[in-house]
């Protein structure tokens, strides 16, 4: 059976566990160095991963804090355009609510990296490479 390239969003906790205010900057960066992981695992067994965790380096350059609501709805733009989702362990309102919406809209969705197929190495699609100059500006 060929299996086809995914799009797959990395779905899990960002925001700490707790209310420790102390601690919530290393569990935020643990939990988006977790996704980085199975973004990089994703790859490796052949598909596109979207990671929305590095919105956590956005977040710290940003000049303004932007409410949590904007980041829900930043996910589900990205969310809309996957062809899957893969819900990594952990207690999480928005990850399970990403997965609600996947399963509703008839998603793939695997419930670790182990259950992602691997694309064989010879039918690995590679990703192809845009010249700037082709892209149409606004």
């Amino acid at each position: 059976m060929q299996v086809k390239q995914l799009k797959i969003y990395v779905a899990a906790a960002y925001t700490p566990a707790t209310n420790d205010v102390h601690d919530a900057p290393r569990a935020a960066y643990r939990n988006t160095r977790t996704a980085i992981r199975a973004g990089l695992q994703i790859m490796e067994k052949g598909h596109i991963p979207f990671i929305p965790h590095l919105m956590h380096y956005v977040n710290l350059e940003a000049e303004r804090l932007y409410p949590v609501g904007f980041y829900y709805d930043y996910d589900m733009v990205w969310i809309k355009l996957c062809d899957a989702i893969v819900r990594l362990r952990g207690k999480s309102k928005g990850a399970d609510n990403e997965v609600l919406w996947a399963t509703k809209h008839n998603r793939l969705v695997f419930k670790s990296i182990s259950d992602i197929p691997t694309i064989s190495p010879g039918s690995k699609p590679k990703l192809q490479r845009v010249n700037p100059e082709d892209v149409p500006r606004r």
